[in-house]
């Protein structure tokens, strides 16, 4: 039996398990059924307008929205992002009537925390420790947001692996609700 506080399934097997799957995740992957997903950011792998763009086309407006609906119907309430604000600009020809991303998140009624983090995968090797840092000092914070929340949290930076991954992985594995072995649903 799990007490609280104990992990039964190491941090990084779950980073393991959800980089091998978050491609798949549609619209989300769960990490701990009902209570914690992580994904891609919206519409980054659509057959039409995702991929590493700099704008989505004002276009995609209805699938960003269908997005939202789904995770929101699947019993989303609060969304993370570690996104920075500027991955976050190649939606602002879809979120319009409101400003930004996570002001069209909270329009749909979810809770959003904005916690900006580079890419290390993208970064300079000369800012990738000071990254990696940050994400780790990132970790307890998330964790009590998780902890914290009424409903369902989604967690999501861009692609879903290099800093979605191991946040989740870190709640994932001191979370007393887990699973024994990760699932995927969506």
């Amino acid at each position: 039996m799990q007490h609280r506080g104990e992990v039964s399934t190491s941090e990084e097997s779950w980073r393991t398990w959800i980089r091998d799957n978050i491609r798949s995740a549609h619209p989300l992957l769960w990490i701990v059924e009902n209570s914690l997903a992580c994904a891609p950011r919206p519409l980054r792998y659509h057959p039409e307008f995702g991929g590493r763009v700099l704008l989505i086309l004002g276009e995609a407006a209805p699938a960003l929205r269908h997005w939202l609906e789904s995770v929101r119907t699947i019993g989303i309430g609060t969304i993370v992002v570690l996104a920075t604000h500027g991955e976050m600009k190649r939606y602002s020809s879809v979120v319009a009537p409101q400003p930004d991303l996570l002001s069209l998140y909270r329009s749909f009624g979810f809770l959003v925390h904005h916690h900006p983090v580079e890419d290390p995968a993208h970064a300079a090797p000369s800012a990738r420790l000071g990254i990696l840092d940050q994400m780790e000092k990132l970790k307890p914070v998330v964790l009590a947001e998780y902890q914290r929340r009424t409903s369902a949290m989604l967690i999501h930076c861009s692609g879903g692996m290099d800093r979605t991954s191991p946040i989740a992985a870190f709640i994932a594995s001191r979370s007393a609700d887990q699973h024994p072995t990760p699932i995927k649903k969506g």
